[in-house]
């Protein structure tokens, strides 16, 4: 990863970005949006916190209704029974404490991945799983990659910070994946903003 082709997109407007969480109610103040959690994982986010070529990390979100969650992987390939052979993996399950009130927070980092490998993964428990996704790792060898980097979205978030994702990955649409550096919401402590930030982020990582 010593060569990496860096796709720059800084904005001078404060923008920010999100994915359509499972469900959106409206608060008694006029327009107010809130996006409360389910049973059902949404925000989920796939990163990693190890070496990419042989691990992959993904976090979620769900109400407190949910206290053991688990994700699935397999190699993936174009049917089906990729599911039969997935492993499963335990999460790590934690509160979160929210302007919006609480919910669980959910981690897992999959490990013994194969490089360059394309694979397909789930998220969830019971009968609440998130649809099948999936990513490719990097190879472990020092082979070029294509990245988007964003800073400072931070404001009109829902509104205006699509139009710079859509137009990132239509310029770029070999990136393997997308790095904010900071000022991602405006307010840390105000739930409705990572929301509409995190969330249509996460749709788009994980190429």
């Amino acid at each position: 990863m010593s060569h990496h082709s860096c796709i720059l997109f800084l904005t001078l407007s404060l923008l920010g970005f999100t994915l359509p969480a499972h469900t959106l109610t409206y608060a008694k103040e006029p327009g107010a949006q809130i996006y409360q959690p389910t049973p059902v994982p949404d925000r989920i986010m796939l990163t990693w916190k190890q070496d990419p070529a042989h691990t992959q990390s993904v976090t979620w979100r769900t109400d407190t209704s949910v206290t053991k969650c688990y994700g699935e992987i397999a190699v993936a390939e174009a049917g089906p029974d990729f599911a039969k052979t997935a492993r499963q993996f335990k999460a790590e399950t934690s509160q979160l404490k929210t302007d919006l009130g609480d919910c669980h927070f959910h981690a897992i980092t999959f490990t013994d991945l194969k490089p360059d490998t394309l694979y397909a993964y789930r998220v969830g428990a019971d009968d609440t799983w998130s649809e099948w996704m999936q990513f490719r790792t990097l190879s472990d060898q020092d082979d070029p990659i294509t990245f988007i980097y964003f800073g400072d979205a931070q404001n009109q978030i829902k509104s205006l910070w699509s139009r710079v994702i859509r137009q990132a990955v239509l310029t770029a649409p070999e990136a393997r994946f997308l790095l904010h550096a900071g000022d991602l919401v405006n307010r840390g402590n105000k739930d409705e903003e990572w929301g509409n930030g995190i969330i249509r982020e996460a749709g788009l990582t994980g190429c």
